[in-house]
C-alpha cells in the first residue's frame, strides 16, 4: 500500500501560522486585564524565587520564606511608587512658576509663527482654544459642572483607582502562588511531554529562568547606576527636579532603544519649562551623551553581557508588539519573553531555522 504524504504545503502552512498569530494577538489584547498581572507576576517569580530557595535551605519554612520574599517585593513597589508620587507632587507645585517662565518664550514663538507663516491670528487662537492652550482669562467663564455629572465622574475615577489597586494586589497573590508552588508547576510542565524530550524541556525551563533572572537583575543594577549618574550630571548642570527626571529616565531604559531617547527628550523639555539657561540645556545634553555611552559600551557589556542572545531587530519588533498589545507593561516584558521564546526554540530540534533567525550574529558563527 502506498504511503500517504501528510506534509502541508509551505504556503498554506505559512498562511495558517499568520492567521493563528493574528487571533493570538487579538486574544492577548482582549485579555490584558487578566493576563498582564499574571505574566508580570510570573516574570517577577523567575527573578526572586532563588531568594526563597536560599531561605528554605537555611531551614526557614517554605510558607515563611515565600511570604518574606513577596513582602520584600511589595515594600519595594510601594517605596518606589511613594518616591515617584512625592517627586511628581513637587513638580506639580512648581507648575505655575514654570508656566510663568515659559510664557515669554511661547509669546515669542507665537509672534514668529504669525510673522513668517501664512497662519492668521484668528486660526491660531482657534487652535489654542481647541487644544486648551489659552490662558484662563481667555476661556469661557460661568460654565459650572452639575452635581450629578461631578458625582458620576468621581465614581468613575474611584472605580479606576480601585480596579488598579485590585490588579496590583492580585499580582502579588499570583506571585505568592508561583513561588510557593513552583515545584508543582515545574513537574506539571515536565509531565506534559514524552520521556524522550523531558531532558530538553527541563533544560529549556532552567535556561529560561536563568536568562530572565540575569537580565532583570542586571537591569535593576543598571537603573541604580543610571539614577546616580543622571542625578549627578543634572545637579551640576542646575536642572530642577533632577532626581525625578533621573528616576524616570532610568526606568524608561527598561525599554530598549526607545527609552533612552524618551528620557533625554523628557529631561530637555522639563529643562525648557523650568526656564533653564543655555548652560543647563547643554549640561543635560552632555550628561545624557556621556551616561549613554558608558551604559552602552561599559556597563551593559560588564553587567548584562550577552545572556539574552536575541538579534536587535527582533528586540525592537518585540518592544513594538508589546506596546501594541499591553502598552508600557508589554514593552517592559517584551525582552524577557522574546528571550524565553528563543531559549525554547533552541531546545526544539525542528526549529533550527527560527533559532538562526532570532539569535544574534555571534551565535550564528558558532
Amino acid at each position: 500500500m502506498r504511503k500517504r504524504n501528510t506534509r502541508f504545503n509551505p504556503i498554506v502552512l505559512s498562511a495558517l501560522i499568520i492567521i493563528a498569530l493574528y487571533f493570538l494577538v487579538l486574544g492577548l489584547m482582549a485579555a490584558q486585564k487578566v493576563l498582564a498581572p499574571l505574566v508580570l507576576a510570573w516574570v517577577l517569580a523567575l527573578l526572586v524565587y532563588p531568594i526563597a530557595q536560599l531561605l528554605e535551605k537555611k531551614g526557614l519554612h517554605c510558607l515563611l520564606s515565600t511570604s518574606f520574599v513577596v513582602g520584600v517585593v511589595f515594600v519595594a513597589f510601594i517605596g518606589i511608587s511613594g518616591i515617584i508620587s512625592l517627586q511628581v507632587r513637587s513638580f506639580l507645585e512648581d507648575a505655575d512658576v514654570m508656566k510663568e517662565r515659559l510664557s515669554p518664550v511661547a509669546q515669542k514663538v507665537e509672534l514668529f509663527v504669525l510673522a513668517h507663516t501664512p497662519l492668521e491670528r484668528s486660526k491660531l487662537e482657534a487652535y489654542k482654544t481647541t487644544y486648551g492652550l489659552n490662558d484662563d482669562a481667555d476661556r469661557p467663564k460661568g460654565k459650572v459642572t452639575s452635581p450629578e455629572v461631578a458625582q458620576e465622574e468621581a465614581f468613575l475615577m474611584l472605580g479606576k483607582v480601585l480596579g488598579t489597586a485590585a490588579d496590583f494586589l492580585l499580582m502579588f497573590v499570583y506571585l505568592f502562588f508561583f513561588i510557593h508552588f513552583r515545584h508543582m508547576f515545574y513537574t506539571f510542565f515536565i509531565k506534559l511531554f514524552p520521556d524522550s524530550i523531558k531532558n530538553n524541556v527541563s533544560r529549556a525551563m532552567n535556561d529560561s529562568a536563568r536568562v530572565v533572572r540575569h537580565y532583570l537583575n542586571g537591569r535593576l543594577i543598571l537603573m541604580v547606576i543610571l539614577v546616580v549618574l543622571y542625578s549627578l550630571g543634572m545637579w551640576i548642570s542646575g536642572a530642577e527636579d533632577f532626581f525625578l527626571i533621573s528616576f524616570i529616565a532610568a526606568f524608561l531604559s527598561l525599554i530598549p532603544f526607545i527609552g533612552n531617547m524618551a528620557g533625554y527628550v523628557l529631561a530637555l523639555f522639563i529643562g525648557l519649562l523650568s526656564g533653564g539657561e543655555v548652560y543647563t540645556l547643554v549640561g543635560i545634553t552632555v550628561t545624557f551623551l556621556i551616561v549613554q555611552f558608558l551604559d552602552s559600551y561599559v556597563f551593559q557589556p560588564i553587567i548584562l553581557g550577552n545572556k539574552v542572545n536575541v538579534h536587535p531587530f527582533f528586540i525592537i519588533l518585540a518592544v513594538i508588539i508589546g506596546n501594541a498589545i499591553w502598552g508600557i507593561i508589554g514593552m517592559v516584558l517584551s525582552i524577557p519573553i522574546i528571550a524565553i521564546i528563543t531559549v525554547i526554540l533552541r531546545e526544539t530540534p525542528d526549529a533550527k531555522a527560527f533559532t538562526y533567525l532570532l539569535s544574534n550574529g555571534d551565535d550564528r558563527k558558532k
